[in-house]
C-alpha cells in the first residue's frame, strides 16, 4: 500500500525536472518546436520572435516556463490554446509528448493529491504512484496526439485522473475481497472512510430508499469509479444530455 508521499514524491519529480533542464534546451526539441511554430502565430512570435524583436521563449524549456506563469485570464486563455496546438501537432515528433508531460506537471501533482498519492492502491509508496501517473500521462498524451482540442489541458487531466481512478479503486475492491471481514465495524476499524467510500455506501443505502436505479448507477460510475460522461456516453450508448439528467436528479435525492 502507498505510504504518506511526504519524502517519496519528490524523487520521481526531481529526475523529471533534471532531465527536463537538459532535453529542454536540446537542438532537436528547439528545433521541433521552430517547425510546428512556424504554423502559428502565436506560437511563432513566442518562439521565432516577431520582426527584429527577440524570441522570447526560443526552447522548449522557455515555452514551458512562460506557460506556468500566464496569469490573468487572457494569458492563461492563450497559454491553454498554445497546449492545444501542442496536442494537436503532437503525432509530427515524440518530444512534443514529451513537452506536454513537462507543461502538465503542476497539474498532475494536483491530480495526485486528489487521489491521496495512490494511498490504499498497489503501490508501495507515492513515489511509485507517481511514476505510474506518469506513465498513464505519456499513454494518454500519445494517443490523443493529433487530436484537436480546444480545453485540451482540462481534458487530459481529467481523462488521466477518471483512468488512474479506476486503477485505484479496483484494486481496493480486490483488497476488500480478498480479506474476510465479519462486519461493518471491523471494515472501517482499520482505516478512515473516505469521502468516495462514504458516497458509494450512501448510494446502496438510497438505492434501498426508493432512488432509480439508472441515477444511482450513473452517480457511481461518475463520481465513484472515475468515468467522464463522455466515457460512460460510449459504454451505454445514452446520449450525453440523458446522462446529465440522471445524474442531477441523482444528486438532487441525494441532496434531499
Amino acid at each position: 500500500m502507498a505510504n504518506s508521499p511526504s519524502k517519496h514524491r519528490a524523487v520521481v519529480i526531481d529526475r523529471l525536472t533534471a532531465e527536463w533542464q537538459s532535453i529542454g534546451r536540446s537542438h532537436h526539441g528547439t528545433k521541433t518546436l521552430q517547425e510546428i511554430a512556424g504554423r502559428d502565430h502565436g506560437l511563432a512570435e513566442l518562439v521565432l520572435g516577431r520582426g527584429s524583436e527577440p524570441a522570447p521563449c526560443p526552447t522548449p524549456f522557455d515555452l514551458v516556463e512562460h506557460l506556468r506563469r500566464a496569469s490573468g485570464r487572457a494569458q492563461r486563455n492563450e497559454a491553454a490554446r498554445l497546449v492545444s496546438v501542442l496536442l494537436k501537432e503532437g503525432g509530427a515528433d515524440p518530444f512534443l509528448s514529451r513537452m506536454l508531460v513537462q507543461v502538465l506537471l503542476p497539474g498532475l501533482v494536483t491530480v495526485a493529491g486528489k487521489l491521496q498519492w495512490g494511498r490504499g492502491g498497489d503501490w508501495e509508496d507515492g513515489d511509485e504512484f507517481f511514476g505510474e501517473l506518469l506513465t498513464m500521462t505519456w499513454l494518454v498524451v500519445q494517443e490523443w496526439a493529433g487530436q484537436d482540442r480546444p480545453y485540451a489541458v482540462l481534458d487530459l487531466l481529467s481523462a488521466i485522473r477518471c483512468r488512474m481512478r479506476r486503477q485505484l479503486f479496483r484494486a481496493k475492491d480486490l483488497g476488500r475481497r480478498s480479506v474476510p471481514l465479519t462486519s461493518d465495524t471491523a471494515e472501517r476499524s482499520g482505516r478512515d472512510e473516505t469521502d468516495l467510500e462514504e458516497l458509494a455506501r450512501m448510494l446502496v443505502d438510497l438505492r434501498r430508499d426508493g432512488m432509480h436505479e439508472e441515477d444511482a448507477q450513473v452517480l457511481y460510475t461518475h463520481h465513484v469509479m472515475g468515468y467522464s460522461m463522455a466515457e460512460l456516453s460510449k459504454l451505454t450508448g445514452r446520449d450525453r444530455r440523458v446522462l446529465y439528467a440522471r445524474r442531477d436528479r441523482g444528486r438532487r435525492r441525494l441532496c434531499a
